[in-house]
């Protein structure tokens, strides 16, 4: 789309009427976990409300440490983990932790198939990876299967669960 002045632009400017602030997820948990310990942080988006899981922020900090803790029983500081499920609390729990943990969370779209996966692995040089049993009737776990023992960044330390880590072993 043109104007008269010439082609219009395709992007926008940055605002820069306030600074950016240079504080990590898991500091900004801690923050406001602290600053309102009991306000509701995360509300399980369920159909039915009545099955509804919530979290105040001092409940999303807690178990989010926990998480963290049986994270780093598993991977380092700076490792890549990746998380290929749909929206669901448990995604933003290991979201937390991963944070809280100093881990690179790798998220993947969970419409891809089991070529797309192992690109995304690959490319992403993950050292493990949290899924769900399936999606749409397609069978995740099987197509981790496929690539778990292919993927040369993962060794011994791969993990593939179908849960959060702080309730569920790893196979």
């Amino acid at each position: 789309m043109c104007s008269e002045s010439g082609p219009a632009l395709s992007h926008l400017a940055a605002d820069q009427g306030e600074a950016l602030v240079a504080i990590t997820i898991g500091e900004l948990l801690r923050q406001n976990a602290a600053a309102a310990p009991d306000q509701l942080a995360l509300v399980e988006g369920t159909a039915d409300r009545g099955m509804r899981r919530t979290w105040t922020y001092a409940e999303l900090l807690s178990t989010a440490e926990t998480a963290a803790a049986a994270l780093l029983a598993r991977f380092h500081p700076g490792e890549r983990i990746a998380v290929w499920a749909p929206n669901r609390a448990e995604w933003v729990l290991l979201q937390q932790g991963a944070a809280l943990a100093g881990l690179v969370l790798v998220t993947i779209n969970p419409a891809y198939r089991a070529a797309e996966l192992g690109y995304v692995l690959r490319q992403a040089r993950v050292s493990g990876i949290f899924h769900d049993g399936g999606y749409r009737g397609y069978d995740m776990a099987a197509a981790v299967a496929q690539h778990i023992g292919t993927l040369p960044s993962c060794g011994r330390s791969c993990a593939s669960t179908t849960g959060p880590p702080s309730s569920r072993g790893s196979t």
